[in-house]
């Protein structure tokens, strides 16, 4: 069963994100001057000039160092850190909806995920209950999700709150966004200059995308962008269930840019990595048919039939000669 969002949990369509983002994250006009703190600096140093970190009397919102000391406020409280460890080692600040920021983001309820080392629930709880711009505090270390399925996944833990945040994909084709469980799915923030964006638009370009698979799909950012290229057919693939989950989640948040007219879902396998390709949802944009499978990507074409492009986006470091060999009956393999 593909997991539900959880209780609190919002999904916006993807028009919906896409039209907030001018004002999204900007100050107005009565938000004060940026704090600028230094991130390298000891707590005790920064936590003391209270008069520059203040939410806005006007919009409410809070600008990301205030958010950051009164997190870091918390820690040292519950002996986590001292206030001679610098504002940075709190850990990673992820804002809720991903996009390129050309300055410092201004934050509302909720609109912060914090992920870190050294943390404890108890200290996560009461972070999320006092600091309300934060949604969600995830502990950390490594990639989450699965490199090698000879070898045990990689775990991130939620500790508090919600780990549902969305980046949004812009390119040449067109903007989509992709809704991510932080806590399960690996992070790639999007940058001005996306590389892998930049393979895509040149695929298009030379007419390439017409039926593709993207065999290590995660949310399922490459391969939904092929459906908004015009694809006839789109293939995803993860051995990894929670990105298989989130790749489902992804065609319902972007139906109507997609313009997607039916999805099915189908009943999985018990367990979180996948071993033999299972068809996990099925849906339909026009004259593109999407097939979204839970499995190995070395057996996925066992299952599946082959398509004239193959996309292979691996993990860091990951090992992907006999992913590509098993690819080989598609028309071309190109490394993302």
């Amino acid at each position: 069963m593909v997991r539900k969002p959880r209780k609190g949990e919002t999904i916006r369509p993807a028009e919906e994100v896409i039209a907030r983002l001018d004002a999204l994250y900007m100050a107005c006009p009565k938000c004060p001057a940026e704090p600028a703190l230094d991130k390298g600096a000891s707590f005790s140093e920064e936590a003391a000039m209270e008069g520059r970190r203040k939410r806005c009397s006007g919009c409410g919102r809070a600008p990301l160092d205030l958010v950051m000391v009164e997190a870091m406020e918390v820690l040292v409280d519950h002996n986590l850190r001292s206030r001679t460890d610098p504002l940075r080692s709190i850990g990673w600040p992820l804002v809720e909806v991903g996009y390129p920021l050309a300055y410092p983001p201004r934050l509302g309820p909720d609109e912060l995920i914090i992920v870190g080392e050294r943390l404890t629930k108890e200290a996560a709880a009461e972070i999320v209950a006092q600091v309300p711009e934060i949604k969600g505090v995830i502990r950390g270390g490594g990639v989450p999700g699965v490199a090698d399925l000879r070898a045990a996944p990689t775990r991130w833990e939620l500790l508090a709150g919600s780990d549902l945040r969305c980046d949004v994909v812009s390119s040449l084709i067109g903007d989509l966004v992709i809704y991510k469980h932080q806590s399960k799915i690996h992070v790639e923030f999007p940058r001005q200059s996306a590389p892998k964006m930049k393979i895509l638009e040149e695929l298009y370009f030379r007419g390439k995308l017409t039926t593709v698979a993207d065999v290590l799909c995660g949310p399922g950012t490459l391969g939904l962008v092929a459906v908004l290229a015009g694809a006839e057919r789109v293939v995803l693939n993860d051995a990894w269930l929670p990105a298989v989950e989130d790749a489902i989640l992804n065609l319902e948040a972007n139906r109507s840019l997609l313009g997607i007219e039916r999805i099915e879902r189908h009943k999985l396998p018990a367990g979180e990595v996948g071993a033999d390709p299972v068809l996990a949802a099925e849906a339909w944009s026009g004259k593109c048919k999407i097939e979204v499978y839970f499995g190995d990507a070395e057996r996925l074409f066992s299952r599946a039939e082959p398509t004239d492009l193959c996309l292979i986006d691996p993990f860091p470091g990951m090992k992907y000669d006999r992913i590509a060999e098993a690819c080989g009956g598609c028309g071309e393999v190109v490394i993302v």
